[in-house]
């Protein structure tokens, strides 16, 4: 892989149409002779349930990489190099805190019957992986090649911004998902429960903040980013609307693995990869970067098919899937509304800018909780006691908690 992307680099030079794409490609693909080095322990670490070590080093090297982007902009003459590098410096230390956290050493022995079993598992696991990083990043070849340099800098930016949340989120609960499942993989009713329980709370963080987003983001983008930005606002709140539907399928996986059909999630993202490659191409070309972000939604459909196959392999009804999400659904359309709302009104006073979008994300966290509380209190009693259980104490906030019980 490193020696195809690495040879590969004119091809990407000529796709985005600068030849500097090819020598950042070069770099950036030695990242895949560094990651050899945390690979096993990742795995290791996620095997034994230890995500607590995981996120901490994540999250610190993830840190560390945007500091020393930050630095290497201002103080340098580097330009789009410090982004590179500060990428590349993350990769070394993510895979060597990996490695000595795990404490893991390789061994001189190759086995056999090991090989075979891991070699069907894993090359599966890698066609997910392939056809599933092009699905979700064929959009910015698309609109690199179709629209230019300048359209695909807007487009990303769009694009990043509700993905961070399925990125810092959705992933590292998915991560989670597979090791704690596979525990309960021979009973089919904790099998599902397991799963929608997961998807539930990931949707109960991050709906209202993507509904919210998707509401004030006419107000957010010029006051925090600047007015220069605004042709992403459009297809921002449509990227949105993707990043919260591909938080529902996300864990799905873990279900196939648990059955021991690694093959079928990678069967399903090549269909996946085809049906995404057409709808943006089609909406793309006609309709820009409102018709790439409109294809992205459409591209999370093989998703919820892949859904109903693992339901059915563990004999559950589908729609067990809706009834639990709709207090999170309903809550969080409540709190995009209420958003929505009082910025519009806001607007055509003459309030300022940024008290204008404190005042919309204070009245979308407010309808939420109250209709939270109010429409499905069994919700809120439910997620306050998995907070004492986490916390392994009693919460004191005697206030909410005599609320919750009048409710």
């Amino acid at each position: 892989m490193f020696l195809i992307a690495f040879f590969a680099a004119p091809l990407a030079a000529w796709l985005f149409g600068t030849p500097r794409v090819a020598d950042i490609v070069r770099v950036i693909s030695f990242s895949f002779l560094i990651s050899i080095l945390g690979m096993v322990p990742q795995i290791i670490l996620s095997k034994r349930l230890r995500f607590q070590a995981l996120n901490i080093i994540r999250g610190l090297c993830a840190l560390v990489e945007s500091i020393l982007a930050v630095l290497l902009a201002l103080y340098t003459d580097l330009g789009y190099w410090a982004l590179v590098i500060a990428m590349m410096v993350n990769e070394v230390l993510l895979c060597t805190a990996l490695f000595f956290t795990a404490r893991w050493k390789p061994s001189l022995r190759f086995d056999k019957e090991s090989f075979r079993y891991l070699f069907r598992y894993g090359i599966n696991g890698l066609g997910f992986s392939i056809t599933n990083y092009l699905k979700q990043n064929l959009d910015y070849l698309l609109v690199g090649r179709l629209l230019g340099p300048q359209s695909l800098g807007l487009y990303e930016f769009a694009y990043r911004l509700p993905h961070l949340v399925h990125a810092r989120i959705s992933r590292p609960v998915a991560a989670v998902v597979f090791p704690a499942l596979s525990k309960v993989q021979d009973d089919d009713s904790r099998l599902i429960q397991g799963y929608l329980l997961a998807v539930k709370y990931v949707c109960l963080i991050t709906f209202p903040l993507l509904f919210g987003l998707a509401a004030v983001a006419d107000v957010a983008v010029p006051v925090l980013w600047g007015d220069q930005w605004l042709p992403i606002i459009a297809p921002l709140r449509l990227l949105c609307l993707c990043a919260a539907l591909r938080m529902i399928p996300q864990s799905i996986g873990a279900i196939f693995k648990c059955r021991n059909r690694p093959d079928l999630p990678f069967k399903i993202s090549l269909v996946g990869l085809g049906w995404t490659a057409l709808v943006v191409c089609i909406l793309g070309y006609y309709y820009g970067l409102m018709g790439v972000a409109l294809g992205m939604v459409l591209s999370v459909v093989p998703g919820y098919f892949s859904m109903i196959i693992a339901f059915r392999m563990v004999q559950a009804r589908f729609d067990v899937l809706f009834k639990s999400l709709n207090p999170v659904l309903i809550s969080s359309i409540a709190c995009g509304v209420g958003a929505y709302v009082l910025s519009a009104v806001l607007q055509n006073t003459a309030f300022p800018s940024l008290g204008v979008l404190i005042s919309a994300v204070a009245a979308g966290a407010l309808v939420y909780f109250l209709v939270l509380l109010y429409g499905f209190p069994e919700v809120v009693r439910e997620v306050w006691a998995v907070g004492e259980e986490v916390l392994g104490k009693r919460l004191e906030l005697k206030w909410i908690r005599k609320l919750i019980k009048t409710v």
